[in-house]
C-alpha cells in the first residue's frame, strides 16, 4: 500500500465517523477495504484482494435491487420502460457521486499518491464506485434491511427527482453530447409494429451520424427516451473504459 494510502484517514475515529453517517456498524477492516481504491494497492491478485473492486461489484447488484424494488412499489401505474428509465437515472454514476459528496466520502478514500494528486477524491467514477463498495460492505455486515434504509436515505434527493430526470433524459443527453463535442443528438424512429391497439415504436439516437442508442416503447416519445437512456449508458461505459470523464467539468 502506498504512502498516500497510509496517510488517508484510516484510524478508528475516521471509520467510526463514517459508520455514523451510514447509520450502521461495519467492521473497520471491511469498511476500510470498501474505501481502498485500486490505485492504492499493487497489481494482479493484490489489487483484487486488497482494493474495493469486489465490494463494488456486490454493492452494484444490491443497489440495483433496492432501487428497483423502491420504484416498483412507488407507483403501480409505471410501465416497464418508465421504471427502467427511472432506475437508470437513479443509479447513474453522476447520481451516485452526488450522494457520495453529501457523505463527504472523498475525504475517507484511500488513494495512490498519483490518483490523489490528480483530483481523485472529487472524481465521479471513483466516488460512485466507492459508494457502491460501501453499500456492498454494509450489506455483508448488516444485511438487506439496514442497507435498504441507508440507500433510500443516501439517494433520497435523486429518487425524489428521478421522475423529472427520466422525462428530461433527452435534454440531459443533449447537454452532455454538446459539452463533450459530439453535437446534437438526432433521433430516427422506425415504422410502427404490432396490432393497432398495441403499437410498438423503435427509436435510434445518432451522434455525429453514428448510432449510439436504441430503444422501444408504446409511443414515439417513450421509444426516444429509452434510446437516449441507452446512449447515456453507452457513453458512460466508454468513459470508464478510457479513463476519461464523460460529464462536463462544471458538473463535478
Amino acid at each position: 500500500m502506498s504512502t498516500e494510502a497510509r496517510q488517508n484517514p484510516e484510524d478508528d475515529a475516521a471509520l467510526e465517523e463514517l459508520g455514523a453517517k451510514l447509520g450502521a456498524t461495519v467492521p473497520a477492516d471491511l469498511l476500510g477495504l470498501a474505501l481502498t481504491h485500486p490505485s492504492a494497492v499493487g497489481e494482479g491478485i493484490e489489487r483484487t484482494l486488497h482494493s474495493n473492486q469486489r465490494l463494488e461489484f456486490l454493492g452494484d447488484v444490491v443497489l440495483g435491487l433496492i432501487v428497483a424494488e423502491h420504484l416498483y412499489h412507488s407507483d403501480a401505474t409505471l410501465a416497464e420502460g418508465e421504471l427502467t428509465q427511472r432506475k437508470a437515472a437513479a443509479v447513474q454514476k453522476r447520481s451516485l457521486a452526488q450522494a457520495a459528496q453529501r457523505l463527504e466520502l472523498g475525504k475517507y478514500l484511500r488513494l495512490g499518491r498519483g490518483e490523489a494528486e490528480s483530483g481523485g477524491r472529487n472524481r465521479d467514477t471513483i466516488l460512485s464506485d466507492a459508494l457502491e463498495a460501501v453499500i456492498g460492505a454494509l450489506y455483508l455486515a448488516q444485511g438487506i434491511e439496514a442497507t435498504r434504509a441507508f440507500v433510500l436515505r443516501a439517494l433520497s434527493d435523486e429518487l425524489a427527482t428521478v421522475g423529472d430526470d427520466s422525462v428530461n433524459v433527452k435534454n440531459r443527453l443533449q447537454e452532455l453530447t454538446q459539452a463533450i463535442g459530439l453535437g446534437t443528438p438526432v433521433y430516427r424512429t422506425a415504422p410502427e409494429s404490432g396490432p393497432a391497439h398495441q403499437r410498438r415504436f423503435t427509436a435510434e439516437v445518432l451522434l455525429m451520424d453514428q448510432p449510439r442508442g436504441r430503444g422501444n416503447g408504446k409511443s414515439k416519445k417513450e421509444a426516444e427516451c429509452n434510446a437516449a437512456t441507452a446512449a447515456l449508458q453507452e457513453l458512460e461505459k466508454v468513459g470508464q473504459a478510457s479513463g476519461e470523464r464523460v460529464l462536463p467539468a462544471s458538473e463535478s
